[in-house]
């Protein structure tokens, strides 16, 4: 999973509020049922080569074909002041080396940026190029790389209508054309809160399939997530109901039909990072408040492990975002923040074991991660502002 960086202040206003609504305080003795064991790392495995932008500006997104061998990023340069110029990038994730500068476009007081969404099946990438229009106002264009290994803008995608859409997360799954996005429509000003929508649609061919919403009561927590069982076709997206239980709702991108009886146990927490094994149909979650790993079977909806993560004690160690390998059937948590220093990178099986321990890294809370299942490779940010790392496990 990766996150996306939002520039606009209001969305977190209306973000917060909803937040604290999913917010439990129970301890992490009450929600542990066992330490995992301790971490060991094969030979072999660790950090790898640097991915290094062209011009040394800030990345503001990057995304890699998990079934090739080629990414894409999108940086900033000059890191700070005004104008300045965004850029599309390409690069191989074998040798970490820039291969093509795809598009270059200046902007002024930050006020058009382009951004790397996601690259989605078939080795589509979808592009934002974010237009802001005075504080409240984003009118941004799409464009296509269909593939990204043609190192080219082939089109455009078409948003849902309403003012101001922003997409916040992007299902990480590249089997099926259909993606699966959570975003929200705002209505220009801060009287009211955003509407959350999860979209559903076929990017290269530039359909808008379903577009859906929660069912009433439940507040959809900050930041906003979206994970798929690919093989269900369900999607699930964390929130909070009245109650202020945590709840995944589940939503069925065939039929357009939303459920909330998905509820986590008490003191679960909000999620900080979520992602789904569709073959196993099994998930995994993390949370910041109780600083934990979690696991759900998503055929019972039943929480089958929880545990703190290791080298924490407290929210300032915890998780954020995961990656799953559906091909060993394994889940891959950053963890921003290690008790040992630097940033850490576990393996999880799905009974929540912990495998492997990698350390040496250096990447931020919205890093985000993306891993090769068939190489058993992958990508993080950092260790600088302008480079993202590949790591094998």
């Amino acid at each position: 999973m990766r996150y996306r960086f939002i520039h606009v202040a209001l969305i977190a206003i209306f973000a917060a509020g909803c937040s604290a609504r999913g917010l439990d305080g129970g301890s992490v003795a009450a929600l542990s049922r066992g330490a995992p064991p301790h971490p060991f790392a094969r030979p072999g495995v660790g950090a790898g080569p640097i991915v290094t932008s062209k011009f040394g500006g800030t990345i503001f997104g990057w995304a890699i074909d998990e079934n090739g061998a080629d990414g894409v990023l999108t940086e900033v340069t000059p890191p700070s002041g005004s104008p300045f110029t965004s850029v599309v990038e390409t690069f191989d994730q074998a040798t970490a080396k820039i291969t093509k500068v795809v598009r270059k476009q200046n902007g002024d007081s930050g006020n058009r940026e382009l951004f790397v969404d996601a690259v989605l099946a078939n080795d589509v990438g979808l592009i934002d190029d974010e237009r802001h229009y005075g504080k409240y106002t984003r009118r941004d264009v799409f464009y296509l790389m269909a593939p990204v290994s043609k190192k080219k803008v082939t089109g455009t995608w078409t948003r849902p209508p309403g003012r101001n859409f922003l997409i916040f997360d992007i299902a990480d799954q590249q089997s099926n054309p259909a993606a699966v996005m959570a975003a929200t429509i705002l209505d220009g000003s801060i009287k009211n809160p955003p509407t959350f929508e999860v979209v559903v649609t076929d990017v290269a061919t530039n359909k808008i399939l379903r577009i859906l919403h929660a069912p009433r009561g439940d507040g959809v927590n900050y930041p906003y997530f979206v994970a798929e069982d690919t093989t269900t076709q369900h999607a699930y997206v964390p929130a909070a109901n009245h109650d202020s239980q945590t709840v995944f709702i589940d939503y069925d991108i065939r039929n357009g039909h939303a459920s909330n009886n998905f509820v986590a146990p008490p003191f679960s927490g909000p999620v900080a990072g979520i992602a789904i094994d569709s073959a196993t149909h099994m998930m995994c979650t993390t949370t910041g408040s109780t600083y934990s790993v979690q696991m759900y079977d998503l055929k019972t909806k039943k929480q089958t492990f929880v545990g703190q993560i290791p080298n924490s004690g407290g929210e300032g160690q915890a998780g954020s975002s995961i990656a799953a390998d559906p091909i060993n059937h394994l889940f891959i948590v950053g963890q921003p923040n290690s008790l040992k220093g630097g940033s850490e990178i576990y393996v999880y099986d799905e009974q929540g074991n912990v495998l492997e321990s990698l350390t040496g890294f250096a990447f931020g809370p919205l890093s985000g991660i993306q891993v090769v299942a068939g190489s058993r490779s992958g990508y993080v940010g950092g260790p600088q502002g302008n480079q993202l790392e590949s790591f094998t496990y």
